[in-house]
Parts: C-alpha cells; structure tokens; sequence
C-alpha cells in the first residue's frame, strides 16, 4: 500500500486538522463543565501536543528542502505572533477581574503571571502542588495554562535540533525511529515516577508529558504531508477509513471513561491513547482519506480556528461565573450560559487579536487610526492608564508574593491527621480484629459521668449511646470523614479511621481489599467517599465484595453542592440500599442541606456543629438497626 508519492513543493493547508483541534477544545471544556459525564475529556490536551508536533516539524522540515536552512528567527516571530499576544491579553484580563472581584486569587499570582509570561508556568505548578484535578473551593482561572509552557519550551530548542539533524544528513527514518524511542521513554518516566499521592509530577512535567509532542514529530519525519499522495488505489482508501473509524471510536472511548486520577492512566492508558491520537493525525491529514473531508466542516473549523482562545479563556470564565454567581449549583442552564460566555471571550480574542497579530499587524496605521480622532486617542488612553494601574496593583499587592496561607480547615485536617493516627493505634490494641468475626455481641455498659457527658454533647438517646459505644468501627473516608474523625473516636475509641483530603472511590477500594486479604475488617464498616469525585457501580460493587454479606456497612451519601457528580452518587447508593440488605445508607445529604450554617466555606466540611450532627445522625442510624 503505496500512500506517498514524489515531493510536491509549496505548502498544503491540511483539511481537517481544524476539526481536530475542536474535538480536543470541545473535550477539555467538557470535562471541566462536566467532570463526572465526560471522565477522561482532558486528554484534549495530549491531541492538541501530538497536532503541534506534527504540525510544527511538518512545516520546518519544508522549510529546509526548501532552503537547506531555517529561519529560526523567523520561526520564534511567527510563533510569539501566533500565541503571545492572546495569553498577555487574557492575563492582564484575568488579574483585573481577581483585583476587583475575587481578591482571595490574588495570592502567588505574581509568580503566576511572571512563569506563563516565561513559558515555565508547569514547572511552579509542580513545586507549588497545585492539583489539576483536586482544587475544592480554590480552583484557579490559571491552572490550564501549564499545557502552554510545554509546547513554549518546545517551540525554544526544536527549530535548533532539527536544523542540526537534516544538517548532518541524519536519515530521517532513522530521526523518526528516534524521536518514537524518546516518546517511549517519557512515557516509562511516566509510569516510574508515578506517585498516587501526588500526581503533579507526573502530570506538569515536561519530561512525562514530552512522548505527546514526540509522537507527532516522529510521524512528521514518518508521514510528511507533502509527500501524501491524492492518488491512491481504492483498497488502500477504505483501510485508511476503516483505520480512521477504529482511532476515532476509540478515542471518543477514551474521553468518556479515561480518569486522569486512575493509576491505570499513568501506568501506559495515556501513552496509549495518545498513540491512538497519533494514528488518527496520520489519516486525517492524508489528503485522500475521508475523514480529512469529514472533519472539514464549517462547525468544526470555527471552533478548531478558535480553539487557542478558546483554551485559553475556558478556565476563568468556569472559574469567575460560578465565584460570582449566588448559590451556584452546577446545571445544564449554568453550562449553556457558561459557554457562550466563552464563546463570545474566544471570538474578540480571535478576531481581534489573534488575526491582526498573526497577520502581522502595521502599528503606523494602528496609530494613525488613534490620533486622527482625539476623543478616541485620549479615551484609549485613559483606558491603558487605567488597565496597567489594575495590573501593577494586582502583581505588586503583598498577596502577589505570598502563598495563600493555610486555612483553619485545612490546619485542622492535618491536626487530626496526627490525631487519628495515635487513637488507631489504641483502638487496634483493644478491639483485636484479626479473625474477628463479622458478627457482633453487644454487651452494654453502665453508664459513666463521661457517658452521660457525650449523651448531653451528642444530643442521643442513653439506650443508642450504648449501643454505638459497645461497637468495633472501621472506617475509610475522605477529608469530611477526616474532619469528623475526633468526634467519632471521641464517641467510641473502639473507632478505627482511615480517611485522608482528596481520596477517590478507586483509592478505597484498594484499602478495603486489603483489609480483606489481610483478615482486618471490622465488624462494623463506615464508608465516606464521594466528595471529590463519582462512585462508579463497578467499585461499589467490589468493596461490597470485600465486606461480605454478614458485616454491617454504613455508608454516608454525598452532600457536595456545588459539584455535579453529588446526586449521582446518592442515587446510585440508594439504588445499592435496597440491593444489599447490609447495606445501610447514612442520609448526611437531607440534613445537611437544611443547614448551611454547619458547614466551612466550602460548603462542604462541616463545622463543629456540624460534625456533631454527622455522628449522631450515624449513631442513630446504627442504634436503628441493631435495635430491629
């Protein structure tokens, strides 16, 4: 199957690539509107590295059979033309709304602005642990940007190595042979350097996420477009559409299901589907594919023109819409609203920066447009005056500087994390669960002056204190179980807790497994999971199998407001309830929805009040059930 043919000078505008480009925005907006409905929609990212890739050495390869040079500096104009213009307008934007509306945002935002202005924004991203997927009640409008600092520090060596290789008359399989070895390479540094504790490495840096932009450089020396051939025999047509709907199918696969928190996604499914990305690339830039029609479509091609804009502007406009809105709750109005906002954003972006720069834009009529008005130059310029004392007053403030100080929640968290860790160590003394049994004999105890103390602080029964205070408790949870767990060892110091900020549905059930295997479960179980992230059924279903049928389980549902995977997962525990009749619901979401007043400023974990109430809605839950 013969798919190249002689060289063909002058460069061919690449249908469809446009279209491309717009599947990816459209995926990353996705996710970020809809995280639980659209899992793996960040992986919109690595597609627009691999079309970088292959796009920006296709173009100088050219260049150099062309002239047996590049133009590095021309190269490094048009680049900065392309894409600086927009990022410095969309920061000096953003900084002025955080200056007038969200002030809290304003901490480290000099070094925000300074390392995307530096193209190094991902290298402070990881020293500074800021989570792309795990931001609760701090989301950042910069956190996205990271992605541009990748392809900036590509853009700075590549033009070099290139020249250096075709000087030196490298074979360009042998390049492509190469740069496909690297790719693989980052892709096990990747998976080495992997820790589930803290993804950022692994996530920001440019050495594990480099195999993206590799892959499309090797398919450039591998597939160059000037050398694709409109004329092929009608066989080699239909593989290349069939091998087009098998990559796109999978790929769509891939941004619905791939979870960016999953050790599975680090441990090769992104390198995977990456390459998937890549065989996609490969036939749609094929002139005589019909996806290279299919995807050149006029919907497609505003999007994927405006797809830089579009990235860009995504994330503050997410970020400020739903700071600034009273009482937001994620809905299908809020996400309409919210993408026309951005959509709007994109187009003055695009039309009246993007175009005029990358056209290059002539600033002797620019400026002679200003001052054959003076209304309009003297208006301009009060505007300009206004705007820079805007961004030297955000980028100068004491707040720029410094890192936004610990919460007293967050200090609290870590406190009983040091809290937890020394009860446990008592409670496993006492309650000596290997080989225990899943039942339990309840034997009650009088009741002491400190019993009748938690009775009164508690607000319980005596007869449901009793009960709950004679029972061995293990519980794995997140950071609201976290935040609650004194009060429940307080309770009952027969309490056993594993709970820990931002742990995920995936992360429990390998805790709980173990638990399992090892013969350490309690005969008591409290679950509290789902506060950052979807409980999907297949996990359920297996920490339902880890517990057995005789062990009591209790699991407290969700009462995350403000995040869209909060109902899905109550209804999904609901539905469990009456499947597993040892299953015994905690309903925190009723109560705790009445009262706002219990909560942090997150909204989400509770006060002393409310963690009061978690524990004697749990003890009455408990008591409930053993008294039947």
């Amino acid at each position: 199957m013969n798919l190249l043919n002689g060289r063909q000078w002058g460069k061919r505008y690449i249908t469809g690539l446009d279209g491309l480009r717009a599947f990816a925005v459209i995926g990353v907006l996705l996710f970020h509107l809809m995280p639980t409905k659209v899992v793996g929609g960040w992986l919109g990212v690595p597609l627009f590295f691999v079309i970088s890739g292959y796009l920006i050495t296709d173009l100088l390869v050219q260049e150099f059979d062309k002239d047996q040079y590049i133009g590095t500096y021309q190269f490094y104009l048009r680049r900065l033309r392309r894409l600086y213009p927009a990022l410095v307008v969309m920061l000096i934007v953003t900084t002025i709304v955080i200056l007038l509306f969200t002030p809290d945002l304003q901490y480290n935002l000099r070094y925000v602005v300074l390392t995307n202005l530096f193209y190094v924004y991902n290298f402070w991203s990881i020293s500074h642990g800021e989570s792309y997927f795990q931001q609760f009640g701090g989301a950042s409008p910069f956190t996205h940007l990271w992605s541009l600092s990748i392809e900036g520090q590509f853009y700075l060596v590549w033009p070099f190595i290139i020249n250096f290789l075709l000087k030196h008359r490298v074979k360009r399989r042998v390049i492509s042979i190469g740069l496909a070895f690297m790719a693989v390479v980052s892709a096990l540094l990747m998976a080495l350097l992997y820790q589930p504790d803290m993804i950022n490495r692994v996530y920001y840096g440019t050495d594990t996420r480099l195999f993206a932009i590799l892959l499309g450089t090797a398919l450039a020396f591998m597939w160059p477009s000037d050398r694709l051939s409109h004329f092929i025999d009608q066989q080699s047509k239909q593989r290349l559409n069939i091998i087009g709907a098998i990559a796109l199918v999978l790929m769509i696969f891939g941004i619905l299901y791939i979870n960016g928190q999953h050790p599975s996604t680090y441990y090769g499914m992104m390198f995977l589907f990456t390459l998937i990305a890549t065989v996609l690339i490969a036939i749609v830039v094929h002139p005589a594919s019909i996806w290279s029609q299919w995807l050149d479509n006029g919907f497609l091609n505003y999007l994927g023109k405006r797809s830089y804009s579009i990235y860009l502007y995504q994330l503050p406009v997410f970020v400020f819409y739903e700071r600034l809105i009273p009482h937001f709750r994620p809905n299908m109005w809020h996400n309409v609203i919210e993408l026309i906002l951005v959509l709007l954003l994109s187009e003055v972006s695009y039309r009246y920066i993007e175009q005029p720069f990358r056209r290059g834009a002539d600033f002797q009529n620019v400026w002679y447009w200003l001052t054959a008005s003076r209304n309009r130059f003297f208006g301009t310029g009060i505007v300009s005056i206004i705007m820079i004392f805007f961004v030297a007053q955000g980028l100068t403030s004491h707040r720029a500087g410094i890192s936004m100080p610990k919460t007293h929640l967050q200090k609290e968290l870590s406190r009983n994390q040091e809290r937890i860790a020394q009860q446990n160590k008592v409670a496993e003394q006492q309650n000596q669960l290997k080989g225990a049994g899943p039942r339990q004999h309840i034997k009650k105890q009088p009741l002491t002056q400190n019993d009748l103390k938690m009775i009164k602080k508690y607000q319980l029964k005596k007869a449901d204190y009793q009960i709950f205070k004679a029972l061995n408790f293990k519980a794995v949870g997140d950071s609201v179980m976290l935040d609650t767990a004194p009060y429940l060892q307080e309770i009952n110091n027969h309490f056993i807790v594993d709970a820990k900020v931002g742990r995920q549905t995936h992360d429990a059930v390998s805790i709980v497994g173990n638990w399992s295997d090892t013969d350490n479960l309690a005969p008591n179980i409290l679950v509290g999971i789902g506060t950052n992230g979807t409980i999907k059924q297949q996990e359920l279903e297996q920490m339902m199998q880890s517990f057995g049928r005789k062990r009591q389980v209790f699991w407290v549902n969700s009462y995350v407001p403000n995040r869209p995977w909060q109902d899905e997962n109550n209804q999904l525990l609901k539905k469990a309830n009456r499947q597993y009749k040892n299953l015994h619901v905690i309903d925190w979401y009723s109560k705790a929805k009445q009262h706002p007043e219990w909560f942090a400023s997150d909204g989400v974990h509770p006060e002393p009040e409310g963690n009061r109430q978690y524990v004697r809605l749990l003890v009455e839950t408990t008591a409930a059930i053993y008294h039947d």
